[in-house]
């Protein structure tokens, strides 16, 4: 199956987010939104982009604000309002749709299904945090550190991959490019801060179903498996969750095993009833 890919524009709480809208052969396909996690590009989805739209699915992928060619934030950039810009996406493109969030962003993709239950009817959770541990006062230092600076973010985001794609130093050049433009790194060393992680609270009154995707050799986390059980738990009881764990995957399994991964989202749409199975 083909895709045209275009690249537009959307104006959420006064700030101008870029995005990328792949579409498959049938215009009126339901929609997958994908925001990326803190510090990262809409480019991080590029591989799993296409394995959607072969099976019909509109696919539109948003830089955050203060990310790639997105806006400054007027405001600290928080899980709220990335998931207000993911709702306005799904109006404008028009719905229903599920939204898949990274790392900083899975509890904004929670929300959004909250904010707009009609349009946004799942959610998938990547590599998502189950807990903020505390950390001493040295570590809070050096993540501030490498989150404003440029060629320490790109290491640090290099090695949490453990199975690299191809092409990740060339996406990890154009996280650099963006990181170096004014005021580029404002928005990551925010985030980096644990302030505005102003979504948890969406887990305990989520309706909608939710897919967790885990890289079973994530090293973000000391225990994976237990750290994607731990948020499913957060959210069960008030909505169907599944977990996926990927071998071998280790923080961006959508870049490390992007099929694996888009069988994850294309499972949970089976099960909203959406027709996405291969021609």
């Amino acid at each position: 199956m083909n895709a045209t890919t275009a690249s537009a524009r959307i104006v959420v709480d006064d700030v101008e987010l870029a995005y990328d809208l792949a579409l498959p052969d049938a215009a009126d396909a339901p929609l997958v939104v994908l925001l990326p996690g803190m510090g990262d590009l809409r480019s991080a989805y590029r591989h799993l982009t296409p394995l959607l739209t072969d099976r019909g699915v509109r696919v539109a992928a948003l830089d955050l604000p203060g990310h790639g060619d997105s806006g400054i934030s007027p405001a600290p950039v928080g899980q709220r309002q990335i998931a207000r810009a993911a709702v306005a996406l799904v109006e404008q493109l028009g719905g229903p749709a599920i939204v898949v969030g990274h790392s900083f962003t899975p509890d904004s993709a929670l929300l959004a299904t909250q904010l707009a239950p009609e349009e946004v009817v799942g959610a998938v959770a990547i590599a998502p945090w189950a807990t903020t541990p505390e950390q001493p006062w040295a570590m809070r230092t050096l993540s501030r550190v490498v989150a404003s600076t440029p060629w320490m973010w790109s290491l640090f985001y290099r090695s949490l991959h453990k199975a690299p794609p191809s092409d990740l130093a060339e996406h990890r050049r154009r996280i650099v490019a963006s990181l170096r433009r004014p005021r580029g790194t404002e928005a990551v060393a925010t985030m980096a801060a644990g302030t505005t992680k102003d979504a948890i609270g969406a887990r305990a009154g989520q309706l909608a179903p939710v897919a967790v995707v885990m890289g079973g050799a994530d090293p973000d986390f000391r225990e994976p498996a237990a750290e994607a059980q731990d948020y499913a738990d957060a959210v069960a009881g008030t909505a169907p969750v599944t977990v996926r764990m990927i071998d071998g995957a280790g923080h961006y399994p959508h870049a490390e095993r992007p099929d694996e991964t888009a069988d994850a989202v294309l499972e949970l749409a089976r099960g909203l009833g959406w027709s996405v199975e291969r021609a």
